[in-house]
């Protein structure tokens, strides 16, 4: 192979590489992630749930909505009874997302966590260092009930790198906010109001 053959395959092998890490890249979390979240969150006008007193009214008002323990597309681990909510729209996204896992992988997917009161989050904190704050700009994303956080354990490279693609789309489309967290590995997802609307459009309900 000459010199200018063997530069040309360097010079592939570098594309691909890049090409394979970038979306992984894309997700990575930011110094103002927290900000943004809140940003969208007020945008949808959410209203973080303060104690589990809050959250019980606002399942009544049907604003929120029980998730069960278990499905064929995901099983929810160590997510305590009174977090097991979620705003309508984000329970559909995992609904179908984990329906598409399941086809494709034949498995089901790990959610660790769902809704979280400004209680539990401060309880949190205390034995957590890493935990958001349960008030102010940067507060927990998971107040609103409209975020979740999906495992990577266990998880084969193949399945990663699908939830990334999956993940980079919607949120470049604007029906959610994606973050890959590597500390804890969880993908952590905020999920937006019209993307009610986006499935609609796709499925042609009304």
């Amino acid at each position: 192979m000459n010199r200018h053959r063997l530069s040309a395959f360097f010079l592939l092998i570098a594309c691909l590489s890049v090409s394979a890490t970038a979306p992984a890249a894309s997700l990575r979390a930011t110094r103002s992630s927290q900000l943004v979240q809140n940003q969208r969150a007020d945008e949808d006008q959410l209203s973080r749930m303060e104690d589990s007193a809050m959250t019980a009214r606002w399942v009544r008002l049907q604003l929120l909505e029980a998730v069960p323990v278990k499905t064929s597309g995901y099983y929810l681990h160590a997510v305590r009874e009174q977090n097991r909510y979620l705003r309508p729209w984000t329970r559909l996204f995992l609904s179908r997302l984990s329906s598409q896992y399941r086809a494709r992988f034949g498995k089901q997917l790990r959610v660790t966590s769902l809704l979280r009161t400004a209680e539990y989050q401060r309880s949190l904190q205390g034995r957590n260092g890493n935990a958001a704050s349960a008030k102010g700009p940067k507060r927990s994303a998971h107040l609103t009930g409209a975020s979740i956080d999906i495992s990577k354990k266990g998880m084969t490279g193949a399945e990663r790198q699908w939830l990334r693609r999956v993940l980079t789309s919607l949120r470049d489309n604007g029906y959610l906010y994606a973050i890959e967290e590597y500390q804890q590995p969880v993908f952590h997802i905020l999920v937006h109001r019209k993307y009610a609307d986006y499935v609609k459009r796709k499925t042609g309900s009304s």
